[in-house]
């Protein structure tokens, strides 16, 4: 409780919404990347996988599926993180949630650069093999 909140009047129970909400904002970015991380690390298994005897075009429908999936991953976080970003601006807000806040943030900005990595080398490793399970669709001569 602060004294700018006693001076505005506002009610125990909306200064307590304004906490939770503001952990609950904190808590849903944590969870969409720990989301956004697991679906990376399962994407890199994927990708290592291109190129070897498991190479099918069942595994690249997974590999475009799973980046699809991180992209809207990153999309509804990057929404979650802007919104807990804005809220510490713009409400008195402790230090130490302003510090986990931008950790929160750098974590993001890390795993959005793994990611960004791994697609190039996927992009790579897609054009110079070709799926063992479509060698067959290719013209022969």
């Amino acid at each position: 409780m602060s004294f700018q909140d006693l001076e505005a009047g506002r009610p125990l129970a909306e200064r307590r919404d304004l906490i939770n909400g503001r952990q609950d904002q904190s808590q849903a970015v944590t969870a969409g990347l720990f989301q956004i991380t697991t679906s990376v690390r399962n994407f890199e298994r994927l990708v290592n996988t291109i190129g070897t005897p498991k190479d099918t075009p069942e595994l690249r429908d997974k590999l475009h599926n799973t980046r699809l999936q991180i992209g809207q991953l990153v999309k509804d976080t990057s929404a979650k993180l802007k919104q807990a970003s804005e809220t510490d601006h713009h409400v008195e807000v402790s230090a130490s949630k302003k510090i986990g806040d931008a950790k929160l943030a750098k974590d993001f900005q890390n795993i959005l650069k793994e990611f960004q990595k791994l697609q190039r080398v996927s992009a790579e490793r897609e054009t110079a093999f070709a799926p063992l399970g479509s060698q067959a669709t290719l013209p022969s001569r």
